[in-house]
């Protein structure tokens, strides 16, 4: 089960999030630490001289503050430090509680999907809520796991709200974690899904990148075997034309879902209406209940979270993603160089600002490696003792037995 490390939370910390009343505050966002940089404005790594011999002495100089660094980046026994060692040291327990003791005949359906696809949408209009933040871009309001409850055709169903990978504010690493917390949480309770709604926004003219890792990951978390319990819903079909959503439709269908629906995934289109959300859930609704590859990978078979699917996948982009921040910091180190040498202030100040952004780039990633290791050594006892405390915790509150 994923362990985030975290300080000590307070029953107050915990929020209800309960459909039978409509004037419930909203959900409240998690905020990302603030990045904590250690150079300075005005730090310049090179500052011009008139001499030659002074320009040498410089750009020595400059060469060597520029290689320190990096290096500050890795401590003496080869493992990494920074801004972000005391700033992200896990999420803060971002998922809701429902203080209610969940039943055999309870419905739960996750809704997934990528930033700006539509999940929040899709639930307000299933659940009827209006309280709850959506967005109408693509930064994402969704920073946090959220359990939203309704009726539907007389059975109480939850929807489990989830952020999608490549999100604005959160890490990959963050959201897996975030994740795989919830469902280590649903395992210990022997809580399973009816059912999983996988969004994708029709309006988007190309599948990008990100789109396709998204759908990776979630393939990897949730197991060929479960496939055939996920509807791949296509949404925003108000901002095409029917041709255009079509031909989408169809390339969407033939390439990049041809592996889900293989292994017998639904789709469908989702408009904006009420009738259509409660439609698409109920489709689910009778599924048998099932467990996630990632919680059988955690809970049954007492994997690390670096060792599932899901997590041997984050690392590999870890890996990949710091080795190309090391070639474009060090390309980037050799251009302040040429242009302090040019003695260029404005294009210098500016390549400082994004060096300096790129040097915080690369702490995030290395602390995002850092964190799944050393989840990966904890023992098992630690963590169920930890889960446990956690779970309990919840109880005294109320009836909760899920986060």
């Amino acid at each position: 089960m994923a362990i985030i490390s975290t300080p000590d939370v307070s029953d107050d910390e915990f929020a209800m999030v309960n459909s039978t009343t409509s004037d419930s505050p909203a959900p409240v966002s998690y905020q990302t630490p603030k990045l904590i940089s250690r150079l300075q404005p005005n730090q310049h790594p090179l500052k011009a001289n008139s001499d030659s011999a002074g320009d040498a002495v410089t750009e020595k100089s400059s060469a060597s503050r520029i290689d320190s660094s990096i290096s500050d980046l890795q401590t003496k026994d080869g493992s990494h430090t920074g801004f972000f060692q005391d700033n992200v040291t896990g999420l803060k327990n971002s998922v809701k509680s429902l203080y209610k003791k969940f039943t055999s005949k309870d419905i739960m359906i996750a809704v997934m999907g990528m930033t700006g696809s539509g999940k929040t949408t899709f639930i307000a209009n299933a659940t009827g809520r209006t309280d709850l933040k959506i967005g109408h871009n693509l930064t994402s309001c969704t920073q946090e796991i959220q359990i939203i409850e309704t009726i539907l055709d007389g059975r109480t169903v939850r929807f489990v709200d989830t952020p999608g990978f490549s999100d604005t504010y959160l890490s990959d690493t963050e959201v897996l974690e975030m994740i795989a917390d919830y469902l280590s949480a649903g395992y210990s309770k022997e809580m399973r899904l009816s059912g999983i709604i996988y969004l994708h926004p029709i309006s988007d003219n190309r599948v990008t990148h990100h789109a396709t890792k998204n759908l990776d990951m979630f393939r990897k978390l949730t197991g060929e075997k479960n496939l055939k319990n996920v509807i791949l819903a296509t949404s925003m079909w108000d901002k095409v034309t029917p041709e255009e959503g079509l031909n989408r439709e169809l390339e969407l269908k033939n390439k990049f879902w041809s592996v889900f629906i293989a292994f017998g995934a639904q789709y469908c289109r989702q408009d904006t209406s009420a009738k259509s959300a409660k439609q698409i859930a109920s489709m689910l609704m009778d599924n048998e209940p099932f467990y996630l590859e990632l919680q059988e990978e955690m809970g049954k078979d007492n994997k690390a979270l670096k060792d599932t699917a899901a997590g041997r996948e984050i690392m590999s982009q870890l890996s990949l993603l710091k080795e190309q921040q090391q070639r474009e910091l060090t390309e980037m180190k050799e251009m302040l160089l040429r242009t302090a040498a040019e003695e260029n202030k404005a294009a210098l100040a500016a390549l400082e600002e994004h060096y300096k952004k790129m040097m915080q780039g690369m702490e995030k990633t290395i602390s995002d490696e850092r964190r799944m290791n050393e989840e990966a050594a904890r023992s098992s006892d630690e963590k169920i003792k930890e889960l446990t405390e956690r779970i309990h915790k919840l109880e005294k509150k109320g009836s909760c037995v899920i986060m």
